[in-house]
């Protein structure tokens, strides 16, 4: 039996693993060398962001996971919004 993931760490692996989540990475935060953001640089880069090594400990890290909430809002108005850089 394998151990449930944090309501957060699935909220977060969503995010990633969804086109529109790199679209916004690559209008709002473009890689430097011009490619695409794929799901794996979209997850590297959250973490980054959040400040952790896996997405596991937004579960444990307040400051992780109120980091996540905000860049889950922004993808959310950018996404609502049409495509405006927020």
């Amino acid at each position: 039996m394998t151990e449930a993931n944090h309501p957060m760490e699935d909220q977060a692996r969503a995010l990633v693993d969804d086109l529109r989540f790199c679209e916004f990475l690559d209008a709002c935060h473009a890689l430097r060398r011009g490619w695409p953001h794929s799901r794996y640089s979209a997850r590297r880069w959250l973490e980054e962001q959040c400040g952790i090594e896996s997405l596991g400990h937004l579960a444990t890290d307040l400051e992780a996971a109120a980091a996540f909430d905000e860049i889950s809002r922004r993808f959310a108005a950018w996404d609502r919004n049409g495509e405006l850089e927020v």
